[in-house]
């Protein structure tokens, strides 16, 4: 597995900016430790610290973490669902993961516009080291990424996967791209406005 995170959360600061007023969430990693039972990766931290919890051109979402029990919904980190765990249509793998991973096992950090799931392989005691996995709607399987959340997206920002690893390539087009708080795009709409144009 590739471990180049500070060069790719580095190479996401170059290609990503906020378009809103609110850049960055500041966690209490050892609630959310608590919470888990496990910490997060490096990349991930910093991530959220630099840019928070949004999407990214309407396409990519990213979770922010719960920090009690309580808080724990769709929009934070979380498991699959019982009913993802038990559909056996959504335990299927691309062929270099058939047989080698578990549903269990899935820690969902994001997702995107298209229904795709964005996840990381927790069987690793050392979060630097978990995989990125994808669910694809449009391929209706999983696949592995050997490389942490950063540079799994920058990679996407770059345009440099092939196959493409999300349902939608409308992401594949963007120069600059943009970040949005989910706290101003919610902000925003309650207002009127469409923050994306």
């Amino acid at each position: 597995m590739s471990d180049d995170q500070p060069a790719a959360m580095a190479g996401i600061r170059e290609l990503l900016s906020c378009i809103g007023p609110t850049c960055g969430d500041t966690i209490d990693w050892s609630a959310v430790v608590k919470v888990y039972g496990t910490s997060f990766p490096a990349d991930y931290r910093a991530f959220i610290a630099a840019f928070g919890g949004g999407t990214i051109e309407q396409m990519v979402g990213i979770c922010i973490p719960a920090v009690t029990s309580d808080e724990l919904s769709w929009n934070t980190v979380s498991r699959l669902s019982e009913e993802a765990l038990a559909d056996e249509m959504v335990d299927q793998w691309a062929p270099t993961g058939r047989g080698r991973h578990r549903l269990e096992d899935l820690l969902i950090f994001g997702g995107t516009a298209a229904a795709d799931t964005l996840c990381w392989i927790t069987t690793d005691t050392d979060p630097g080291r978990w995989p990125v996995a994808v669910y694809s709607r449009m391929n209706h399987e999983w696949s592995v990424y050997p490389c942490g959340m950063a540079e799994f997206l920058l990679k996407l920002l770059r345009n440099e996967w092939r196959p493409w690893p999300i349902s939608d390539d409308s992401l594949q087009d963007v120069v600059n791209p943009r970040f949005l708080h989910e706290n101003d795009e919610k902000a925003s709409y309650e207002a009127g406005a469409d923050p994306w144009e």
